[in-house]
């Protein structure tokens, strides 16, 4: 078991996880962060633009790793 903290990045605004979670293994933090993130992306839909969401995920010995969804622009390259 770990302490998993799931801080928010909306569009380059940092929204640190300051309680965290604790979690049985790696597996169960990916799993909560792809949660995370799907209700982020639905909550900010509803509000206009969908901004670049990532989740970073961290330990108290450091980072872990990110999740991010980054909407299409619409445009084509």
């Amino acid at each position: 078991m770990a302490q998993y903290f799931f801080d928010i990045i909306a569009d380059g605004k940092l929204v640190p996880d300051e309680e965290g979670m604790i979690l049985p293994d790696f597996s169960a933090a990916r799993r909560e962060a792809s949660r995370s993130l799907a209700q982020l992306a639905r909550a900010e839909r509803y509000s206009g633009d969908l901004p670049k969401l990532t989740i970073s995920v961290r330990t108290s010995e450091g980072p872990v790793f990110e999740a991010a969804l980054q909407p299409d622009s619409g445009t084509m390259h």
